[in-house]
C-alpha cells in the first residue's frame, strides 16, 4: 500500500510546478483512490485533464487516455456506473483511432511515457523498467520533448548509483540532455542536471554558463 509520504511527495512535485504535471495528478488520484479518498482523486484527475487540454491541445484524447481510465476505476469503487460507462465509451472510441488496439486500452508513447514518469517517481528498483518505458514511448515520438526529458533524468539517476553498468559506462545522460535542450533550450532543470553531469567530467565551466542560465530563467 502507498504510504502518506509518496503523497507528500507527489504533492510537493505539484507545488514546485514541474513541467510535466498531469503525471503526478494522475498519480496522486491512484493514491486517493487507494486510500478511499474518492473526492480527492476526482479533483486531481479534473486538474490533469485541465493541464492536458491547455499544454495538448492537438492531441488531447491521445493525452487523455490514462486519465480517463483513472476516472472509470475511480467511479468504479465509488459504485456510480453511469458515469463508469461515460469514460469507458471515451475510451472506446478512442482506441477506434488505433488498429492495434482493444476495446479500451491502447499501448500509445502516451502510455509508455506516463507509466516512466511514475515509475521514475517509486524506488529506484523502479528505474530500469522507467528507462525501457521511455525507449519505447521515443521509438514511437522521438522528437517528444516530454519523453526525451524523462530518459535523460532516469539515465541522470542510474548513473548517480554506485555499481550499476550505468555508473561504470562512459555517461549516456550528457548527450541525452543535449538532446533536451536542442528541443527545449529554455529547460532549466535539464540545464541544472547537465551541469552536474559536466561537473563529473572536469567541464566546469560550461556547467556554471548552464546554472546561471538556468537561474536567470527560474530564479
Amino acid at each position: 500500500m502507498f504510504d502518506l509520504d509518496a503523497k507528500q511527495r507527489l504533492e510537493e512535485l505539484i507545488i514546485d510546478g514541474i513541467k510535466y504535471q498531469a503525471m503526478p495528478y494522475n498519480y496522486l488520484a491512484f493514491i486517493n483512490c487507494l486510500q478511499e479518498n474518492y473526492g480527492e482523486a476526482l479533483e486531481a484527475l479534473q486538474k490533469a485533464e485541465e493541464i492536458q487540454h491547455k499544454n495538448h491541445e492537438h492531441d488531447f484524447e491521445r493525452r487523455s487516455i490514462i486519465t480517463y481510465g483513472n476516472y472509470a476505476w475511480v467511479y468504479y469503487y465509488m459504485d456510480q456506473l453511469t458515469d463508469v460507462q461515460t469514460y469507458l465509451d471515451k475510451l472506446e472510441r478512442i482506441c477506434k483511432l488505433f488498429p492495434n488496439a482493444s476495446r479500451h486500452s491502447v499501448m500509445t508513447s502516451e502510455i509508455y511515457g506516463e507509466k516512466g514518469w511514475t515509475l521514475l517517481n517509486c524506488t529506484g528498483i523502479c528505474y530500469e523498467e522507467a528507462k525501457e518505458c521511455f525507449l519505447k514511448a521515443l521509438e514511437e515520438d522521438p522528437d517528444d520533448t516530454e519523453w526525451n526529458m524523462g530518459y535523460a533524468t532516469v539515465l541522470f539517476r542510474l548513473e548517480s548509483f554506485l555499481g550499476t553498468a550505468e555508473n561504470l559506462a562512459p555517461s549516456k545522460a550528457i548527450p541525452q540532455l543535449r538532446r533536451v535542450l536542442e528541443l527545449d533550450p529554455n529547460d532549466s532543470i535539464a540545464m541544472v542536471l547537465l551541469a552536474l553531469k559536466l561537473r563529473e567530467v572536469n567541464e566546469v565551466n560550461e556547467g556554471l554558463t548552464l546554472v546561471e542560465k538556468a537561474l536567470k530563467i527560474s530564479p
